[in-house]
């Protein structure tokens, strides 16, 4: 009995002696095995995505390019009234009332205008000289500094001539499509005379939408105006908010012509049997505008209009430019006008 019992008394020493043998190792080895690691890099948040910044917006009017896409730009190139329909289709009318009325069947229809002579007289010469131009006014007084002079049915073979003593026209029927006039500036005091390709009747679409009531579109009579710088028109109820400046008016705050006698077309397919008016607003301006129809290669209702044209981006271009630097316009209370058939001019 007492043998067990010492037996079991060994065994249990022996086990207390183990487990604090046990405990005090567990203990040594705590600094070492349970010191805090340190917790591993955090990667860096990606940065955020560029927000795309937003499209650069011009104030004062439409982005820097062509007011109409898809023109013929040189002005000595004469189109087809086919091409003009063709380049024309699916652009946007800009009054969209227009759309309703000139149907392109309409458009073609439109005939060159034949009075007074321009097809009898198609292709001959006439000589644009200080004399011509002064026969022309007569005993007219005109207004100090350079003149204004417009030729109808009569064009240049390149869109600008400067200064010279004299320039030499071919006479041409006025399509109201292409540009079939000239329109130049003569300085009596050095007797030199400058031209530009230009229009001075109607496009197609005014006679149309004229003749059927739709708007006034009429074509000035030839005579010896006085005019007076100004600008022309304000396009902002058509989204491009400006005018063109530099333009000459037949009537604006410092005077002008008055009323001046017109043609108004009486039917949709020309001039011809026109019938007799006036009109207080032909001005001259810049041949493309805001206006400008989806056929059209030059924007007139009556305006004479010099090929090129106006926005406050690109400011004064093409055969305009040239004119009105040459016409010293800024600043002048009025400007004489001339306007006259090229078959009242003597043949050369």
């Amino acid at each position: 009995m007492n043998r067990r019992w010492m037996i079991l008394g060994g065994t249990g020493l022996g086990l207390a002696a183990g487990l604090g043998i046990w405990t005090w190792f567990s203990r040594r080895k705590a600094p070492v095995d349970m010191t805090p690691q340190p917790a591993p890099p955090t990667p860096p948040a990606p940065e955020p995505a560029p927000t795309p910044s937003k499209p650069e917006i011009i104030k004062g009017g439409p982005a820097k390019s062509s007011i109409r896409e898809g023109l013929v730009k040189d002005p000595t190139v004469r189109e087809s009234p086919d091409d003009a329909i063709a380049r024309g289709t699916g652009l946007e009318w800009r009054k969209q009332k227009l759309a309703e009325v000139v149907t392109p069947d309409k458009w073609l229809a439109v005939r060159p205008l034949s009075e007074p002579g321009f097809g009898a007289r198609a292709g001959t010469g006439v000589d644009i000289t200080d004399a011509v131009l002064r026969a022309v006014v007569g005993e007219r007084e005109i207004a100090p500094g350079p003149v204004v002079f417009a030729i109808r049915g009569a064009v240049s073979d390149r869109p600008t001539n400067p200064f010279a003593s004299g320039h030499r026209l071919t006479v041409v029927p006025p399509d109201h499509l292409n540009f079939c006039c000239t329109i130049g500036v003569w300085d009596p005091e050095t007797k030199q005379l400058s031209t530009y390709a230009a229009s001075t009747v109607p496009n197609r679409t005014a006679i149309i939408s004229s003749a059927l009531g739709v708007q006034a579109a009429n074509m000035l009579l030839p005579g010896v105006f006085d005019y007076v710088p100004g600008s022309h028109s304000n396009y902002k109820k058509y989204g491009f908010p400006f005018s063109i400046i530099g333009a000459l008016r037949q009537n604006g705050p410092g005077g002008g012509a008055g009323s001046l006698k017109v043609l108004r077309a009486t039917t949709p397919t020309g001039m011809q049997g026109a019938s007799v008016s006036t009109t207080t607003d032909d001005n001259i301006h810049c041949a493309e505008t805001p206006l400008l129809e989806p056929y059209d290669r030059f924007s007139s209702e009556g305006c004479l209009v010099v090929a090129g044209r106006y926005t406050p981006q690109e400011g004064h271009t093409g055969p305009w430019a040239r004119f009105l630097k040459d016409g010293k316009f800024k600043g002048r209370k009025k400007v004489t006008v001339i306007l006259a058939n090229s078959t009242q001019l003597p043949v050369v």
